[in-house]
């Protein structure tokens, strides 16, 4: 009889007896988020892997002291040699002739009245590399998604710039000031291959995206291509025929010198179907690097973004 007197009482009364049972039944059954599986099952094609590189970078300052235009390096070449600049001001250029034509054409040139009274002022004091620019090939072999094994070819480009002051023996200013010095680019360039093998891990960030790391050696090949002063719009080679003698036409580059270093490198890989993926990556190495007979350690740092393309297998 309460209850039908007093229904609404009844029934809040019923619902607190009921609540604590059905809370206990929520709380039995709810289970935390947990996303540690989502990668259990992601992998990538443990197979070869093709790639194609795309470089840029800053070679290290050490070795272009080479191009400083000192000419104390040496070539390690039977058929020419390195020379200073003052030597290139007198050396002559044509083989069993007399006179000095180079420096009597740079006076010409820059309005000099007295050509045997020019000298070098100052050598480059700031000679560095330009940013350059490389391309490649990579091989990858993934054993796991974290673990691959890297092989990369890469060919570059280098060039070398300074300044350097050239003494005219003359009075400037209509002879109101002591010393009259111009100021003048000395250039060189190289060709450079670089052979790197290296192990890589990755961690993975989701099921499109990694970081990775990866550490290993490195063999630099490199070959200088030309070497040069410029006075004047005019250019001269510091780079010339022993004894004088011009060279036979198509004599060969000269060699290669080969060095040995280490490198690490750190960056991402997207993950795209097929097993292809895109890379992007800052390495930094020290590397020998060997131009003529010297022997040069230097630090070079970049950025690399390769493009992997889809193993055989997998895209077939």
């Amino acid at each position: 009889m309460m209850f039908f007197q007093h229904p609404m009482r009844s029934l809040c009364g019923v619902l607190l007896l009921c609540a604590p049972i059905l809370s206990e039944g929520q709380v039995s059954n709810y289970e935390p988020y947990d996303d540690s599986d989502l990668l259990e099952e992601f992998e990538r094609p443990k197979k070869l892997h093709f790639g194609m590189n795309i470089n840029m970078g800053k070679a290290g300052g050490k070795s272009s002291v080479f191009y400083n235009g000192a000419g104390f390096g040496d070539l390690g070449d039977v058929f020419r040699e390195l020379i200073s600049i003052p030597e290139r001001l007198d050396w002559n250029s044509v083989a069993g002739g007399s006179g000095n034509t180079v420096r009597n054409q740079i006076a010409q040139s820059l309005g000099v009245a007295n050509a045997g009274g020019m000298s070098v002022a100052t050598y480059p004091i700031d000679q560095r590399y330009d940013v350059g620019f490389g391309f490649g090939l990579r091989v990858m072999q993934r054993f796991s998604l974290e673990s691959s094994l890297v092989l990369d070819v890469d060919v570059w480009r280098l060039k070398s710039r300074g300044a350097w002051q050239l003494n005219t023996g003359e009075l400037p200013d209509q002879g109101q000031g002591s010393t009259d010095l111009r100021e003048f680019g000395i250039f060189a360039s190289e060709e450079r291959t670089a052979i790197s093998l290296g192990y890589r891990t990755a961690s993975p960030i989701d099921r499109s995206m990694s970081w990775i790391f990866e550490g290993g050696g490195n063999l630099t090949a490199t070959r200088i291509k030309d070497h040069y002063i410029e006075v004047a719009g005019n250019t001269y080679d510091l780079i010339v025929p022993i004894g004088g003698q011009v060279g036979a036409p198509g004599q060969q580059d000269l060699t290669w010198g080969i060095g040995y270093g280490g490198y690490l490198r750190i960056g991402a890989e997207a993950y795209m179907d097929a097993g292809a993926g895109l890379e992007l990556s800052y390495r930094l190495g020290y590397d020998g690097v060997v131009i003529g007979t010297s022997d040069y350690r230097v630090l070079n740092h970049g950025l690399q973004l390769t493009w992997l393309f889809p193993p055989p297998q997998v895209a077939a």
